[in-house]
Order: C-alpha cells, then sequence, then structure tokens
C-alpha cells in the first residue's frame, strides 16, 4: 500500500512532508479524490457495523432488562432478568 514511503531524521521531517505535499496538490484533484475513496473501500463497513452497534447499545440502555442487569451489578447480586410468577 505504501504506507511508509520514506524514512528522514526528525530534523528533515517537515521539509520531506513539504517535497510530498507539493507533489500531491499537483496531482488532479479528481483523481486524488478517487484514490482516496479506494484506500478506504475495504474498510467502510467497519463503520456500519460500528454505527449499528452504537444504535443497538442505545435501544439497549432504555430496557428494564439493562437496568436490572446495573442494579444487579451494582448491588453485587445475581440479576433477575425474568420474573417468575408467585
Amino acid at each position: 500500500m505504501g504506507l511508509i514511503n520514506c524514512v528522514v531524521p526528525h530534523d528533515q521531517l517537515d521539509a520531506e512532508v513539504d517535497k510530498w505535499c507539493q507533489e500531491i496538490v499537483a496531482k488532479s484533484p479528481t483523481a486524488l479524490a478517487i484514490a482516496k475513496r479506494s484506500f478506504n473501500a475495504d474498510s467502510d463497513h467497519i463503520r456500519g457495523i460500528g454505527g449499528l452497534g452504537l444504535q443497538a447499545l442505545a435501544l439497549y440502555y432504555d430496557t428494564p432488562e439493562s437496568k436490572e442487569g446495573v442494579a444487579a451489578f451494582l448491588e453485587k447480586r445475581p440479576p433477575q432478568f425474568r420474573r417468575h410468577a408467585k
């Protein structure tokens, strides 16, 4: 992938970054946009999965089951997720 293209001493880093930036900004903006999207394409699904997980957690936190789990933890007792009829 070319994640490491050059290794330079710390005192030469800014000059090397400037050199790379000048080379990049001379390229076609559309080609750069396409390249950036293609680099991210293999991991875009992770964003969707993460979003789904966060939505599920948000829904869960407001349930009686979630509140019972927290209460049981704080009270150092086993949770009673299902109430048995007496």
